[in-house]
């Protein structure tokens, strides 16, 4: 607890000595910014298929991810996706995978980059969908 204080702090002091004032973050848009909170979509898709000797699996996956600015300096990036192995012979069983990650980029000047940014993979079996 005492450590995450500590570095929430060191953040804080950091962007504002950069200029990062809290008044300059607006998901409607900040006011030199006219056009106000426009999000960027994309996405994937794939499927692959492999047949052989001991059967044969699918996998699939779709990835969607959505950009958008909090601040003139600062951009985010958020992903959510699903993957799926399906075997069609052998008798093994089918799994699924979640997948996930955020990204947060500032630029305090011109030529330099701070970027975070975390993914992560959860099983399908570890999430409580309620009985379904």
């Amino acid at each position: 607890m005492k450590y995450g204080f500590l570095i929430l702090m060191v953040t804080s002091v950091t962007a504002f000595a950069y200029g990062l004032e809290p008044a300059g973050f607006n998901l409607v848009g900040y006011p030199d910014y006219a056009s106000g909170f426009t999000p960027k979509f994309n996405s994937m898709a794939s499927f692959s298929f492999s047949s052989g000797r001991y059967g044969s699996a699918g996998v699939g996956t779709y990835l969607g991810s959505m950009s958008f600015s909090l601040h003139q300096d600062v951009d985010a990036t958020i992903e959510m996706g699903y993957s799926r192995l399906m075997m069609f012979s052998g008798g093994r069983e089918e799994t699924g995978r979640v997948l996930g990650g955020v990204q947060l980029n500032w630029r305090p000047s011109e030529n330099s980059l701070f970027s975070f940014s975390y993914r992560g993979v959860l099983p399908e079996n570890n999430l409580n969908l309620g009985g379904f």
